[in-house]
């Protein structure tokens, strides 16, 4: 597939400091905005805190928060100046209170370790096996008697072999109108001249031409195109050879650089240059396809590179058009 443009970024334009010779510039002023915004120094919560003058022979009181019960109540009776007996009364309160709590505090410790007893008791009799269940249930360490390779089918791609897809291909399969619209592509390809050819070394030139005619090659089905923008013809075409392994060898070959290569078919008009200068090919297998495209340019020039056009249609006709029209045979019926 064609490379886009690497992305590039903008440089960040910084600003130069003014000479100190320039005469338009106030260093006077800019030495007195540089003290007031001097930073602010800032106190902690702790310096902040007041500081408290005692006079001598005093000493600060408890806070409230810091002295026990006991000691609130006797402040709380010295204020308001209470009686002997109120006072024998209180202390009578006060220790019926802390025996109330003692009590509450027993029975709060009694009941939760009943409940941590209850707990562990159910926790260590679920994790006991049950006997009816193991006499039912085989065990997990005794292997299954059923073998588990006989269960599992080996998958066997269906398109993988002319064994298994037996039906020959056809022009009304893969150019069955006048122009083809491959999906995702540039546009429609303008369909000039179809053709089946039943030896396929009649596909090839020179050493590809002889493998061709060595290969288990039933058909070859090819048709020349016009590209959407009318700059390039196409002779693209699939052959059916024996299996997937003969179209990977094939396309092995072709890859290490074999003399030869695929013949154009020449048709009237635009494609009437196809195959008369440089030209460019693509190719791929599927199964037991082989797909190719040849291109050319309509006005005769050769074509030096594969340009962004040239991998466009490449992509159009042999990775898409194609493997739609062949894809319906994995189909298993």
């Amino acid at each position: 597939m064609a490379h886009g443009p690497s992305p590039f970024g903008v440089p960040q334009e910084t600003q130069a400091p003014r000479p100190p010779d320039n005469p338009g510039f106030d260093w006077a002023e800019l030495d007195e905005r540089s003290q007031m915004r001097a930073p602010t120094a800032r106190l902690s919560p702790e310096d902040r805190t007041p500081t408290v003058r005692l006079a001598p022979g005093r000493s600060l009181p408890p806070a409230p928060g810091q002295r026990s019960p006991e000691e609130e109540m006797e402040a709380h009776l010295d204020q308001i100046q209470a009686s002997r007996p109120l006072r024998r009364a209180a202390q009578r309160a006060r220790r019926r209170t802390r025996w109330w709590l003692v009590a509450l505090a027993v029975v709060s410790a009694l009941a939760v370790a009943g409940a941590c007893a209850a707990g562990a008791f159910i926790v260590l009799r679920e994790g006991e096996p049950d006997p009816s269940a193991s006499s039912a249930e085989p065990a997990a360490d005794h292997p299954s008697s059923v073998d588990e390779s006989a269960a599992a089918p080996e998958v066997v791609d269906p398109i993988a072999s002319r064994a298994t897809d037996t039906a020959p291909i056809s022009v009304e399969e893969l150019f069955g109108a006048d122009s083809i619209t491959p999906a995702g592509g540039t546009g429609a390809y303008e369909v000039l001249e179809t053709e089946e050819l039943s030896n396929c070394a009649d596909a090839g030139l020179d050493e590809l031409a002889d493998l061709l005619d060595d290969a288990d090659c039933t058909q070859t089905v090819r048709a020349t195109l016009i590209n959407p923008d009318g700059e390039y013809a196409a002779t693209a075409g699939v052959l059916n050879l024996a299996d997937a392994a003969e179209a990977d060898a094939l396309r092995a070959a072709i890859e290490a650089g074999l003399e030869g290569g695929f013949a154009a078919l020449r048709t009237d008009g635009e494609a009437a240059e196809l195959g008369r200068a440089a030209t460019m090919v693509g190719y791929n297998t599927y199964g037991h396809y082989l797909m190719y495209v040849v291109i050319g340019r309509t006005d005769g020039e050769p074509i030096e590179e594969a340009s962004d056009p040239v991998r466009a249609i490449v992509g159009d006709l042999v990775d898409v058009w194609f493997i739609d029209q062949l894809n319906p045979r994995r189909d298993v019926h």
